[in-house]
């Protein structure tokens, strides 16, 4: 465990905090299943349908668990240190029954995701720093601009990848690459793009979409 330098959920609740940041808990869940932060246990106890226990000493924790802790609303749970339990299915295949004691996160993954996310919130700070300051743009007539079919379609855009954005969405990654949706299905089924699951989301890290590009 010491080489991942673990830190305790308070202090990274802490960190999270104190890089000006809402929802801590909730936000390190989060990241935790998305597979962007690593996170380990001091002991992790898997116990699939009709076997017995198999335990782990200092394991890393799957993003799925995490995935699993969201869904059953045990994010406090796991964020005041103790034991974690998820209840595995009955059926012969399905999830097994997980027990999780000591939760830490890995020092240096959290670091790196603060970093490019306090670099993107600085960009939009300074943008709308900017937008205040700027003069006062001539009105252009709300007729014309209604009636130019590019700057409907430019409204309806999804917005840019930013500087220190961590995730895109699907429509972001089509903007980015100039691909369709299905070639962007295939990239993401053959492992190119690096697909994400945030509840019901379906977002692509930026770092594959990065390699893609060159």
């Amino acid at each position: 465990m010491s080489a991942h330098q673990p830190i305790l959920p308070s202090k990274a609740i802490e960190r999270v905090e104190a890089a000006g940041f809402s929802e801590a808990r909730k936000l390190l869940a989060d990241f935790a299943a998305a597979g962007l932060i690593k996170t380990y246990a001091l002991a992790r106890a898997t116990t699939p349908t009709g076997q017995s226990p198999e335990t782990v000493r200092d394991a890393a924790i799957p993003a799925e668990v995490w995935q699993r802790i969201n869904a059953e609303g045990k994010v406090a749970e796991a964020m005041e240190g103790g034991t974690v339990r998820l209840a595995g299915s009955d059926l012969i295949g399905g999830e097994p029954e997980v027990q999780i004691t000591a939760i830490s996160f890995s020092h240096a993954s959290l670091s790196k995701v603060l970093d490019r996310y306090c670099s993107q919130q600085q960009i939009l700070s300074t943008a709308q720093a900017k937008a205040v300051v700027a003069p006062a743009r001539k009105a252009q007539p709300p007729v014309e601009e209604q009636a130019d079919p590019k700057a409907r379609a430019d409204a309806k855009a999804p917005p840019p990848i930013l500087p220190g954005d961590v995730v895109s969405s699907v429509a972001q990654a089509m903007r980015a690459t100039g691909l369709g949706r299905t070639k962007i299905n295939d990239l993401m089924n053959d492992g190119t793009l690096v697909r994400k699951k945030m509840g019901r989301r379906t977002l692509i890290t930026v770092e594959s979409i990065e390699r893609l590009l060159g």
